[in-house]
């Protein structure tokens, strides 16, 4: 994938050091500016959903700790061209105390809209948009790769619990 730059999740001793996993891919999806004032709950009636701000791909993966949404667009619209990178969400439930709301949250009045909390690495800032699915299937498989995500975190976390324990348990017993 030719122009994207990911930031720090880009540089080769990460990739290196972290497995990259693919968890879902969405040919076309919508970005969509929020209205100003706009506050949790969403809700996508007040959105322009006539016209969006940009038709977009969506790919989502794990790698490390994280979970991206990667947003990406064809300059000129057409099949084949280099994609470039609109938008990036890095979702990370391990180091930071932060829930998967923080990251991306269901709109109250459609089950195909979404607010994603993106980010800005080079520059550090961060900017919510709106994003919305052609059709419900599609919605459901994307919350499908954040459910997955948010219980293999938790599977990962009882593990090292366990094995905490299990390490405590046999210097007690030495």
């Amino acid at each position: 994938m030719g122009d994207t730059d990911l930031g720090n999740l880009d540089d080769d001793d990460y990739k290196i050091a972290h497995l990259r996993t693919k968890r879902l891919g969405i040919a076309e999806c919508f970005i969509y500016r929020l209205p100003s004032g706009s506050m949790s709950p969403y809700r996508a009636d007040g959105w322009p959903l006539t016209k969006p701000l940009q038709c977009v791909s969506l790919r989502i993966e794990r790698r490390g700790n994280n979970l991206l949404l990667i947003f990406t667009y064809t300059h000129d619209g057409k099949p084949g061209s280099a994609s470039k990178l609109f938008a990036l969400c890095s979702v990370n439930l391990v180091d930071k105390d932060k829930p998967m709301e923080h990251y991306v949250e269901a709109v109250l009045d459609s089950t195909r809209y979404f607010v994603i909390r993106v980010t800005d690495e080079k520059a550090g800032r961060e900017a919510l948009i709106g994003l919305g699915f052609r059709d419900r299937q599609e919605a459901g498989e994307f919350r499908a790769a954040l459910s997955k995500y948010e219980s293999e975190i938790a599977a990962e976390r009882k593990f090292l619990r366990t094995r905490i324990a299990a390490a405590s348990l046999f210097l007690i017993l030495q």
